[in-house]
Parts: structure tokens; C-alpha cells; sequence
């Protein structure tokens, strides 16, 4: 069986856009869904209702909430939004046919000066921290991580002039801490793992800029992997959300890695 894995900003989640993101969401038609920004639990409530998909929906550390979509049991959840995981870690265990898979929906705080970058380096610590200790088995980091990967772009001279402001305090230079910290524990950036020359840019419709938005697969699942896009076509995804989803294919009847699913 395959087994595929989505990633999705709501841009706060509004009622007024629920039936775009619906529209969206039937598109994708992932096994399971990481939601950032679902700020309104009763929207998150009815895409669940919808797609016929249990769902859990967890506060952040502010006003920007998190939630999972799946139509496998949850088996358990835990949500972590205390410093440094800000804005929040969403834990959730899933009951499959081939076995436990853990889903960690992960959103990050925004904004690309350095001592936001520290703030996700200490953040991705702490995320490693709780897996370790946790043990879950097979399992993928999917969310918005408001981070630029290692040789990733970023058009800054096309991005809104707030945040052309905002960089030229820092002399426009990126400073990627947080996802080579995850990288180097050993997990798979899947989209760039399968699109190395590809920028899979995942902000913002209409004029991309940025890829903010990753699933990453542990070691022992990433062998699994077989296909990973940006979802760019479905109905309404440009007016939907300022992200377009992010979705992840792995092939469950492939034997997973051998050995220890130990994050270093």
C-alpha cells in the first residue's frame, strides 16, 4: 500500500475560505494532513467532517494554531508549545495497516533575521530531544518550518516590501540553521531528496518567493519514499491559502531500512 503525507498553511484558516480549502484539500487527497495556522478549531472540525478524516487540533504558543487530518485511528497525541517549540509541535500516532506511523506537524516562527533562525535552531534541539526520548518508530517532520534549506533561493526582490525592509536590516543574507540541524540527525528533505534542481517554492501564490514548507522522513522511513510535489493545481489553491500543499508519497510494501530508527 502507499501511504501519502500532506502539508498544508490555511493562512489563519478562515471560515469565509472553508469551502476553498476544502476544494484543496479533496485535491490532495492525502492519507493524512499536517495543518498549520488552522487557527479555528470548528473549521479544521468541518474539513474533518467533509473528508470523512479523524482529525486532532491543538493551541499553539500564540495565536497561530496547529492540527492533523488522517484516516487512519489516532492512537495518541501530544502537543508541545512551551520555548523553545514556538509556535507549536503537534505529536500525533496513527494506526495504519503496515503499523504505527507518527506524524510531527511542526510550525515555526516566522521571519528570516538571525535571531528568529536561532529560535528554530533551538526549536529543531528540542524536537529531537522529544523523539529521542519518545522512540516512535517509523515517522515524518511535516510543516511550515519558516526556514531555508541549505542551496535553497529565496526571490527576496519579489517579496512584499515589509519584508524587504525587514532583510535589509540584516543586509538581505539568509542565515540556515534549523534545517541543516535536522538534516544532519539524519532525516530526508523529501522534495529536494527527489527535485534536487527544482525550487519548489511553497509561498505564495501568484508570486513565488519562498519554499517555507517540508516533509521531512526519518532514516527508516525514507528508503519509502517515492514521490514528493508541490500542489499546484488543484481548484481554488490560489485563493485558498498564501501556501500552495506540500504532498509526500511512500511506497509501504517496500521493505523499510534496516536497524535503528535512533535520531543522532
Amino acid at each position: 500500500m502507499s501511504l501519502t503525507v500532506a502539508t498544508y498553511n490555511l493562512e489563519f484558516g478562515t471560515r469565509e475560505r472553508l469551502e476553498a480549502l476544502c476544494a484543496v484539500l479533496q485535491h490532495v487527497d492525502a492519507d493524512v494532513v499536517t495543518l498549520t495556522e488552522a487557527d479555528h478549531q470548528d473549521v479544521v472540525q468541518a474539513l474533518a467532517e467533509r473528508m470523512q478524516m479523524h482529525f486532532v487540533w491543538a493551541q499553539g504558543s500564540g495565536e497561530r494554531h496547529i492540527a492533523t487530518l488522517s484516516r487512519f485511528p489516532i492512537e495518541t497525541w501530544q502537543i508541545y508549545n512551551r520555548a523553545p517549540l514556538t509556535q507549536a509541535v503537534l505529536e500525533t500516532r496513527l494506526l495504519t495497516p503496515v503499523g504505527r506511523i507518527t506524524v510531527y506537524g511542526v510550525h515555526f516562527l516566522p521571519f528570516l533575521l538571525l535571531p528568529f533562525e536561532v529560535r528554530r535552531w533551538q526549536a529543531v534541539g528540542r524536537l529531537l530531544q522529544i523523539i529521542r526520548a519518545s522512540s516512535p518508530g517509523a515517522h515524518v517532520i511535516a510543516g511550515d518550518l519558516n526556514a531555508i534549506a541549505p542551496g535553497d533561493r529565496v526571490l527576496q526582490h519579489r517579496n512584499p516590501p515589509r519584508m524587504r525592509r525587514v532583510m535589509a536590516l540584516q543586509l538581505f543574507v539568509i542565515f540556515r540553521l534549523a534545517v541543516p540541524r535536522l538534516l544532519r540527525a539524519g532525516y530526508v528533505d523529501c522534495f529536494r531528496h527527489l527535485h534536487p534542481r527544482e525550487d519548489g517554492f511553497t509561498w505564495m501564490p501568484g508570486n513565488r518567493t519562498t519554499r517555507y514548507d517540508y516533509i521531512m522522513a526519518c532514516p527508516q522511513l525514507a528508503p519509502a519514499l517515492r514521490a514528493c510535489r508541490v500542489v499546484d493545481d488543484a481548484p481554488l489553491v490560489d485563493v485558498a491559502s498564501d501556501h500552495f500543499p506540500l504532498l509526500a508519497e511512500f511506497d509501504m510494501d517496500c521493505r523499510l531500512a534496516a536497524g535503528s530508527d535512533r535520531v543522532e
